[in-house]
């Protein structure tokens, strides 16, 4: 029994150890290429590159959520009665991806001119057409994918999907940065991008053959029933992921409409530099998520509400500072990544950074709703979210100019997330004055060492090259972690416990990569 538990403890290091590395390795390859592509493009033809992307990612939402509900399928098939029905569903999935590429094709088709027009491609329309119709193959082959990738899920074979996603992250990376140096545009690039999909495709399908011959989909008659239970899962979860993403493109969309692709381009990349930030908390909500499941079916709810506590005292004490220190450092750190100052990119990490700290911490109550059953409670705060960015939109951007976008944006994660809040604490009967006590001294704090750092800024180094910009930002990074760590210090909010638990996050961290490396593969 406890070789048995040591296995499922071992198998769960090492797949996490391995998605982590592969979101890393993404990450680094994204922050590698995009500065050589923006600079051989410029400007506006990276702009159209931005909301190109923008408008497939919006399209590719209409998959439903069929692989969330696939990998479910998956995970819960035991029998072999089972096992051929999920063969049959992947197959469906297989089928729909067929369609989606056409039903993206005839709806862009159509609507073409008009795009054009609205999102102001000019005299690279035509040129970007072909860069489009790239990208629905690179679309088409990505959904194709999806019942391949979730058998590896749900058979928990995350070695083989975190390898060769990597792989192909660093072989989009490499392709992306030698098409645009051998002087291509737009087309070379979406091609490029459509090839490195397809490898990808190709890669899955061969390791999930291989790994789970029994799985492999296949064409076949489904009941109704069958197809109603996934679909109506799948649109549940469609509707959490999605509106988070009609948040982000619609902000791009919006920009290049109102403003010309140039503009949306450059906020673009400070989204980018936002997603590092995100990074790391987002994966240890993804992580925390099923130990939190385990942990209160043996321990209670008792055990779940100081949990929850300590989760997002943490979670406030890591993002408040990091969100102070980006903002005052927006500049120079755009700066030293891109080799020269894009104004819109900094301004949308100062607009949206906090917002999106906000949203972070609160990510230990959609644990806790999760993990009693309630994912529900969710719904409404995502739905709400997008509707006011809806709303907000015109009057930010009429008021505000291009940072009126983002500003809309931010507005709606705040109020939305002020929201789930209050409704979270009213439907499970919990306090909202603990919640208050854990978050306040380090978001206090942080401000407080922002708003100090951002009055030194002057008298701090900085200069028009990258060493220069490097060394801005270290000094006001620095700067802003230590007057923030000095008040809460002084105010008594760190202590002993702290010091103690962050030497076994170390530790653990350190087991963590040892065991991945040492492991059975």
């Amino acid at each position: 029994m406890a070789s048995a538990a040591n296995a499922v403890g071992t198998r769960v290091t090492r797949n996490t150890a391995s998605m982590l590395a592969a979101r890393v390795i993404m990450a680094v390859s994204g922050l590698v290429s995009v500065p050589v592509i923006y600079q051989h493009l410029g400007a506006q033809e990276f702009g159209i590159w931005v909301v190109l992307a923008g408008l497939l990612a919006m399209a590719a939402l209409i998959d439903l959520g069929l692989g969330s509900a696939l990998v479910r399928e998956v995970a819960r098939a035991e029998s072999t009665a089972d096992r051929d029905l999920v063969r049959r569903l992947l197959g469906l999935g297989l089928g729909w991806a067929v369609l989606l590429g056409l039903l993206t094709i005839g709806a862009i088709g159509v609507c073409w001119p008009w795009l054009a027009g609205l999102l102001r491609l000019g005299e690279l329309a035509d040129e970007a057409w072909q860069a489009t119709l790239w990208l629905i193959v690179g679309l088409v082959a990505g959904a194709v994918e999806l019942p391949w990738r979730a058998v590896l899920e749900g058979t928990q074979r995350y070695g083989s999907l975190a390898a060769i996603t990597a792989g192909t992250a660093i072989l989009t990376a490499a392709l992306s940065i030698l098409v645009v140096r051998l002087g291509g545009g737009l087309v070379a690039l979406a091609a490029s991008a459509a090839t490195t999909a397809t490898i990808r495709t190709l890669l899955l399908a061969s390791a999930t053959r291989r790994q789970c011959p029994d799985l492999s989909p296949r064409w076949g008659r489904l009941g109704l029933g069958d197809v109603r239970r996934i679909g109506g899962y799948g649109l549940r979860v469609q509707v959490s992921s999605g509106a988070g993403m009609v948040n982000v493109e619609l902000d791009r969309l919006v920009l290049g409409g109102a403003f010309g692709p140039a503009v949306a381009g450059g906020f673009d990349l400070g989204s980018r530099l936002l997603n590092l930030l995100r990074l790391p908390p987002g994966f240890a909500l993804i992580v925390l998520f099923p130990a939190a499941v385990a942990r209160t079916a043996a321990r209670g709810a008792g055990w779940l509400d100081q949990f929850y506590l300590t989760t997002t005292r943490y979670l406030a004490l890591f993002l408040a500072p990091a969100t102070a220190a980006l903002m005052v450092s927006a500049d120079p750190l755009v700066r030293l990544w891109l080799g020269h100052q894009v104004p819109w990119a900094a301004a949308n990490i100062v607009v949206l950074a906090p917002a999106y700290a906000l949203n972070l911490i609160t990510g230990a109550a959609t644990i806790v709703a999760r993990a009693e059953g309630r994912p529900g409670l969710e719904t409404r705060y995502v739905l709400l979210s997008v509707v006011l960015n809806l709303a907000l939109t015109v009057p930010t951007l009429l008021l505000c100019g291009p940072l009126g976008v983002p500003l809309s944006t931010a507005l709606a994660v705040v109020l939305s997330t002020g929201y789930f809040l209050a409704y979270f604490h009213s439907a499970t009967t919990r306090p909202l004055a603990p919640l208050v006590r854990a978050v306040w001294p380090p978001v206090a704090a942080a401000t407080a060492a922002g708003m100090v750092t951002a009055a030194a800024g002057r008298f701090l180094p900085d200069g028009p090259g990258r060493l220069d910009a490097a060394l801005a930002v270290s000094t006001r990074t620095g700067l802003t972690l230590l007057v923030a760590g000095a008040l809460l210090a002084a105010g008594g909010h760190l202590g002993a416990n702290d010091r103690t638990r962050l030497h076994r996050l170390l530790r653990a961290r350190a087991s963590l990569l040892t065991s991945s490396a040492g492991g059975p593969r």
